[in-house]
């Protein structure tokens, strides 16, 4: 039995002992009925091999339009629809990307970039979002009309200057730069408002937590924030699989490392780290506005000692997963990784702080299963010692 099947019985259950017992039901109508209790977060995952399935329902998943295997070039067509489909999937009983965002919000994508071409370290596919899946957001939204505003932001750990939003990543992603990109939808849709962000050249807010600080060494729990943080209505972040030296892997909640001013904290930002753990810190800025929605994945990944370190290397695995739960995208992406997701240490204080589960396999994972999209990454040396 598989998973998502096993989750969807044991939800059933009652209905199925009084079916034992010689009590009539149709079984429509108790599945139904335990769909009606499912309250586990539903997770969109989908490799580029997907080739459809059929839910415990009888609900029909449509495959992908063109399956390759998940070690084979992906062209923007194939990504897109990778990307359209883990989005619809990713949705929910609540709904999904398009619930959550309504017409008239203002939406920051938080990207990353650990590094670009020609830059302080060398650059790898994998150590930057995929610009493709930054466009495939964009035009969903437009296509349905969700969201006015729009900034792709990001906020590196280095003095990036307008080469961040110019380059070409050496051909990564079909030759799309930032700039190009925001050029295209702003003539396309001139009744949007499309920009692009340094968060490190934001304005900057002081701001306290409403509760306790998780990092140790910040007991007054002050941080200084890109003010865009909390003046926006949305944010969704769209982020690769990595690995990290300090909290094993590195997905959307340790995206919001990007939102801390580099102004304050100096690039790289050794000013905030001395604040506490990367995971608390990271934890706690996540609080001042926590995501509407979270994708992660793509083409290329980053294994090993961190994205920038000397024994980082990339990971080609073909795989996208999305939600609205930040914390059941990351402990599914962990999962992915080859990584026990109830290991990550940032997870379990996520948990504490009610933000979800970190129980990989207690998470509705719609299209794959976490086995069929799994690509071991080679694990960051002495992380297991942290945990």
């Amino acid at each position: 039995m598989r998973r998502r099947d096993w989750l969807g019985a044991s939800l059933a259950f009652p209905a199925l002992h009084r079916l034992a017992s010689g009590q009539t039901e149709k079984p429509k109508e108790w599945v139904t009925a335990a769909a009606s209790r499912d309250t586990a977060p539903r997770v969109g995952l989908i490799a580029s091999s997907f080739a459809g399935t059929e839910e415990m329902d009888g609900k029909k998943v449509r495959p992908l339009r063109a399956p390759v295997p998940v070690d084979a070039p992906l062209g923007a067509a194939q990504l897109d629809d990778m990307l359209r489909l883990a989005v619809e999937l990713g949705g929910g009983r609540r709904g999904g990307l398009a619930t959550a965002i309504a017409p008239d919000d203002w939406v920051v994508i938080l990207t990353k970039a650990a590094n670009l071409p020609g830059g302080p370290q060398p650059y790898q596919s994998g150590s930057a979002t995929d610009l493709r899946l930054v466009k495939g957001a964009l035009g969903y939204l437009a296509e349905r009309r969700l969201g006015r505003r729009f900034t792709i932001a990001a906020g590196t750990d280095f003095a990036a200057g307008d080469n961040l939003w110019t380059c070409m990543w050496n051909g990564d992603f079909d030759g799309l730069s930032y700039r190009s990109m925001v050029a295209e939808f702003a003539g396309k849709y001139p009744h949007l408002r499309y920009e692009l962000l340094d968060l490190n050249q934001d304005g900057v807010l002081e701001m306290p937590l409403e509760g306790l600080a998780l990092a140790a060494r910040n007991p007054g729990g002050v941080y200084s924030i890109a003010r865009t943080l909390r003046h926006c209505d949305k944010v969704i972040s769209i982020v690769p699989l990595q690995t990290d030296a300090s909290t094993g892997v590195a997905l959307s909640i340790m995206s919001y490392l990007g939102f801390a001013s580099g102004k304050r904290y100096g690039l790289p930002k050794a000013g905030l780290l001395k604040l506490g753990d990367p995971g608390e810190v990271a934890l706690d800025l996540f609080t001042f506005h926590p995501l509407d929605y979270a994708i992660v994945g793509g083409a290329f990944g980053i294994e090993g000692d961190s994205p920038a370190g000397p024994a980082a290397r990339a990971r080609h695995h073909n795989v996208i997963i999305a939600g609205r739960h930040a914390m059941a995208v990351d402990a599914v992406g962990a999962a992915v990784m080859g990584f026990p997701s109830q290991a990550i240490r940032h997870l379990n204080l996520a948990v504490r702080r009610g933000y979800g589960t970190d129980d990989a396999d207690s998470i509705w994972t719609r299209g794959n299963e976490i086995p069929e999209a799994r690509t071991e990454f080679r694990q960051p040396g002495g992380w297991r010692e942290k945990t």
